[in-house]
């Protein structure tokens, strides 16, 4: 088939040529392809597995749109540069091959890192590896373009997302009737995909303007069998769900501190920590500024706990002094947060004191009181003794809790060796909010550095009885 008639078909959203082959048809990719081209949403999310031609689709699309529609420009971003050159140019080239797209159409500008086409269209490659001197990627803020790709989402940084989806529909859109596009390929990635796509795609919310379409490697007709017996024998489970069944609750991140099976084990935990010696750990905010978690623990087990979305030191405060007395809690064993307004409770409730960046407690080599504590909480988690009663927390707060436990992850050490964990700051980009009930556990810790063990038979033996 000539290459004058492939292209008039794209034009015509005819792409049984590209994804049907020997008898065989690419549906994921064919709805993937008719999406792109044909559909009012705006950002497309494809792939969520290995081995769904996730590549193979963003260069397809790419190489047809720059033929059919000249002196549009488009993208395609990673998070390093030399991942797209080492890469995603090399699928580029081969589907150019396929298709028989002739050499002398285009040429690669290895200099300043662009494809352009005979008829003036371009491709640029991004790099989009997060700069801490540019927290906005304001590097890509003033450039227009027609459409773009990011591929393999689950490397790249939420303000890469959300600052190239704004410059997307405006090169030629209008002029040559076509509607902006994100293509955004991946893995299983708990990021910001798994937010602002996956989630709402599961509970049936997603956004309008946005479609996830999810494709496992079953789904590829061409795919070797040999790649798809490989996935299916690993005996990595993590890998299995992830890439092999498509499960977005599960990751891979090699710095975790807790598996997920072992963070989802705790919710009603019949064999959890429980002593009969009650705590209350809190982490507070005050008006809106995050939410403020507060729980009563029986050993290593929660037992009742409140959230504040909006609250004043004062209703905190009664709180604490409500469950004292109903669980008969002394004030050594109950901390919050000293930060910020957590001192003021601290205060007035003359309870303990929790600093973060406090010195670790016993000489331990540990950057900070936090990572101390958050190391000893993710063993107690591991070793099956963290339990929560499973009726005081909704779905919701149970993927909050979920989500942030995960977040107890090691860090790069300091230069002195000393063990960290991964920061609030890089939490937040991840997750998009201040990881507060991850606070609230890991604060149990302290007491097995601080626990005061007070007979019960003091009043006896003070001579109080």
């Amino acid at each position: 088939m000539a290459l004058a008639v492939k292209m008039e078909l794209w034009r015509r959203g005819c792409f049984d040529f590209i994804t049907t082959r020997d008898g065989k048809k690419h549906e994921k990719q064919s709805l993937a392809l008719q999406i792109l081209t044909d559909s009012d949403h705006v950002e497309i999310l494809y792939g969520g597995a290995a081995g769904g031609a996730k590549s193979w689709t963003g260069a397809v699309w790419l190489l047809f749109m720059c033929l059919c529609y000249a002196g549009t420009k488009w993208f395609v971003g990673r998070a390093e540069l030399k991942r797209i050159t080492q890469s995603t140019y090399i699928t580029f080239k081969r589907v150019a091959k396929m298709y028989g797209v002739p050499d002398d159409l285009w040429k690669y500008n290895g200099q300043l890192n662009y494809i352009e086409f005979w008829n003036g269209s371009r491709i640029d490659f991004l790099d989009l590896q997060f700069k801490p001197g540019d927290p906005l990627y304001e590097r890509y803020g003033s450039i227009e373009f027609t459409g773009g790709w990011i591929e393999e989402g689950g490397e790249v940084n939420f303000g890469a997302y959300d600052t190239l989806k704004t410059r997307v529909g405006r090169c030629l859109n209008a002029e040559l009737g076509l509607k902006r596009k994100l293509f955004i390929t991946c893995n299983p990635k708990k990021n910001w995909m798994y937010d602002t796509f996956y989630k709402p795609w599961k509970t049936g919310v997603l956004l309008e303007y946005r479609y996830y379409v999810a494709c496992l490697v079953q789904e590829n007709p061409f795919i070797d069998p040999d790649y798809i017996e490989g996935l299916r024998s690993t005996s990595d489970k993590v890998k299995f769900e992830r890439l092999f069944k498509g499960n977005w609750d599960y990751d891979d991140n090699p710095n975790a501190l807790c598996s997920y099976d072992a963070i989802c084990a705790i919710f009603g935990n019949k064999i959890s920590v429980r002593t009969g010696k009650h705590y209350i750990t809190g982490d507070i905010a005050r008006f809106g500024a995050d939410y403020a978690r507060l729980a009563v623990w029986d050993g290593w087990t929660i037992i009742e706990k409140i959230s504040f979305p909006t609250s004043t030191t004062t209703e905190i405060q009664t709180w604490i002094i409500n469950k004292q007395k109903k669980y008969r809690i002394p004030n050594y064993r109950c901390i919050v947060d000293e930060d910020g307004v957590g001192g003021g409770v601290v205060d007035n409730c003359e309870i303990q004191g929790f600093v973060n960046n406090s010195v670790a407690l016993a000489g331990e080599n540990y950057r900070n009181l936090q990572a101390q504590c958050g190391y000893k909480l993710a063993e107690h988690i591991n070793a099956n003794e963290v339990g929560m009663e499973e009726d005081i927390v909704s779905q919701a707060e149970r993927e909050e809790i979920v989500r942030e436990l995960e977040q107890l992850q090691t860090w790069k050490g300091d230069s002195d060796g000393k063990l960290q964990l991964k920061p609030k700051e890089e939490i937040k980009n991840d997750i998009g909010h201040s990881p507060d009930w991850r606070d609230l556990f890991l604060m149990r810790s302290w007491f097995d550095y601080n626990e005061v063990e007070i007979p019960d038979n003091i009043e006896q033996i003070l001579g109080l009885t």
